[in-house]
């Protein structure tokens, strides 16, 4: 067994099968449908930039823990 993946849309209840993969033609397969939607939560402006608290004391480096 060995797995494909590619995009394609619906059409009238019909899925079209890429060229590439022509040898499926008359096999039984299984499928499993993932939809794809631009639907997706935008996350919050700069979640993913760091927060610098500046009165937070560094009482050691990372090193100096672990090798205790």
């Amino acid at each position: 067994m060995y797995a494909i993946e590619f995009e394609t849309n619906v059409h009238n209840n019909m899925i079209q099968i890429p060229r590439e993969y022509k040898e499926l033609e008359a096999k039984h397969i299984k499928v499993f449908i993932v939809e794809v939607s631009n639907t997706q939560k935008q996350l919050p402006a700069g979640f993913l930039s760091p927060v610098t608290i500046t009165s937070y004391k560094n009482i050691a480096k990372r090193d100096d823990l672990y090798d205790r």
